[in-house]
């Protein structure tokens, strides 16, 4: 039985875009954030190919998934439409369709509304092995008046072409800079790149962004935020305010693993006045790996000692809060949107307090 047809509200997609005003995504009034446009392979990266080649096989994937991806704009016009191919996907047991592979709409700040594909083109291209294409449009909550649109990328999925929609006697200009134009950098692993919100713009990495209309870019990758020294050479690279990380640090054998303080010395060797925050990984049971979370204490200890003021750590005990913690993952630490909300509650006044030194 189709839920769509018993209930119109659940459809993925409308796709109705007569009549709409599509223009392409490097339209020059269009201001890309977090990922760039590789030419070659004409898709949205977060990581370069060389770099993902020399980190591991994983991260090649990885890199190619656009959390974190976002484009500005400011229109009056009163709907926003989507026209998007998606060159690959993954159906995830734990995360909706929206979140990996859709997209999310906020104007000037607030949600609007979501684009995905539906679950019948994923089969029927998953059968074929083709792109997955897909349109639709929605009308914005206030209609009138100008807008700052901002748009969030899929958190599990790729992009390759994009289109954005207007009504065709609506204005579209560049947006103004974000208030913190020097990005934050955030690195780590699953929690860090978006798992297991409901949809794009829910993670914690894009509450923070929006509560300090602030630039950033997502560095997480799932499973496998462990430090290699290519990658941390990539996050060096970025002129970040803050860098923020954490370290997966899960594998059986420590010896293949670069020490928790030299990572910060990297980044600190290169990025003298930036702030850095590490943070550890929050547990509905507050603590399930002790050896792993003395690791990280220590190493904290270490910095704070060493007299480093731009430095702050968290507890990975302190972000679901002291009520209803189990409410707040999907399942025991990866965050719903309410445990994305928690871990943001908990980042942002850390995060604001370094940005003021």
């Amino acid at each position: 039985m189709d839920i769509e047809k018993m209930d119109p509200n659940l459809a993925a997609v409308s796709g109705n875009c007569e009549g709409v005003k599509f223009i392409s995504a490097h339209d020059k009034r269009i201001s890309l954030h977090g990922v760039y446009f590789d030419e070659k392979e004409g898709l949205y990266r977060r990581v370069p190919e060389e770099v993902a080649i020399k980190t591991n096989e994983y991260v090649v994937a990885l890199g190619k998934m656009t959390a974190g991806g976002r484009i500005r704009f400011v229109t009056d016009s009163p709907y926003i439409a989507i026209k998007a191919s998606i060159p690959y996907f993954s159906v995830m047991s734990h995360m909706t369709i929206t979140a990996s592979h859709g997209f999310s709409v906020y104007a000037d700040g607030f949600f609007q509304n979501r684009y995905s594909p539906t679950p019948k083109a994923f089969a029927k291209t998953f059968v074929k092995g083709e792109k997955i294409y897909f349109a639709d449009k929605k009308n914005l909550l206030k209609p009138e008046g100008k807008k700052l649109i901002e748009i969030y990328f899929p958190l599990y999925g790729g992009v390759s072409e994009l289109y954005i929609g207007v009504a065709p006697e609506s204005i579209i200009e560049k947006a103004p800079d974000y208030a913190i134009t020097k990005p934050i950098i955030f690195y780590g692993s699953s929690i860090t790149q978006g798992a297991c919100v409901s949809r794009p713009g829910n993670d914690f990495v894009s509450i923070i962004g929006r509560r300090l209309n602030a630039d950033y870019v997502n560095l997480g990758f799932s499973g496998n935020g462990n430090a290699e020294a290519t990658m941390i050479d990539y996050v060096n690279s970025f002129d970040g305010s803050i860098f923020a990380f954490n370290y997966y640090m899960f594998k059986k054998d420590p010896k293949v693993l670069p020490p928790l303080y030299s990572i910060y010395e990297r980044l600190r060797e290169k990025h003298r006045d930036a702030g850095i925050l590490l943070w550890d990984f929050p547990n509905v049971d507050y603590s399930s790996n002790p050896e792993r979370e003395e690791i990280v204490l220590n190493t904290a200890e270490k910095i704070i000692a060493d007299g480093d003021t731009k430095f702050v750590f968290i507890t990975g005990k302190s972000f679901y809060g002291t009520v209803e913690r189990d409410c707040c993952t999907v399942d025991g630490a990866h965050p719903n949107d309410l445990g994305a909300m928690r871990i943001a509650d908990v980042m942002t006044p850390v995060i604001k307090e370094l940005l003021t030194k």
